[in-house]
């Protein structure tokens, strides 16, 4: 019931800022996914303000390699390139993927210093549930819901 309170309060402190920053949906995106963290992880409210600078880095340095790659691809199809420019995005699609592995084991040590094993094993699965729901919220058609529901998506 404790962990319900503090994850309520959370949300609800999550939300209030959403709704005075309507205009910017990453960060309404951002808030949303903070709430569906908190709670699906247990984090109580000692465990917060530590693990909220962590977990915003980690988010930082996986968006900065995400950018990089994106950055370095945008312009071109590399299934449509010469050989040699199809094999080079091959291997610097594998550098991005040993990139973003390399960032959460660095960053694995760091949350264990702030939150419990368990704990971490399960922000693993609730980044990934998050995932897909807004990726099913994105496919819905426009106008059906867009608020945060819990687990059962916003």
């Amino acid at each position: 019931m404790k962990h319900f309170i503090t994850a309520l309060l959370i949300v609800f402190t999550s939300f209030a800022t959403t709704w005075a920053q309507r205009g910017r949906p990453m960060e309404r995106i951002h808030a949303a996914k903070m709430a569906y963290i908190t709670d699906r992880i247990h984090l109580s409210k000692q465990q917060f303000p530590a693990f909220m600078p962590v977990y915003n880095d980690y988010e930082q340095e996986i968006r900065d390699a995400r950018q990089f790659f994106r950055k370095k691809y945008k312009s071109s199809d590399p299934g449509e390139a010469n050989d040699p420019a199809s094999l080079r995005f091959i291997d610097d699609n594998l550098d991005y993927q040993q990139k973003i592995i390399d960032i959460k084991r660095k960053y694995n040590d760091q949350f264990l210093k702030v939150i419990s094993q368990q704990q971490l094993a399960q922000l693993t699965i609730a980044e990934r549930e998050f995932k897909h729901m807004l990726i099913k919220r994105l496919e819905r058609p426009q106008g059906r819901g867009g608020h945060y529901n819990g687990h059962k998506g916003w």
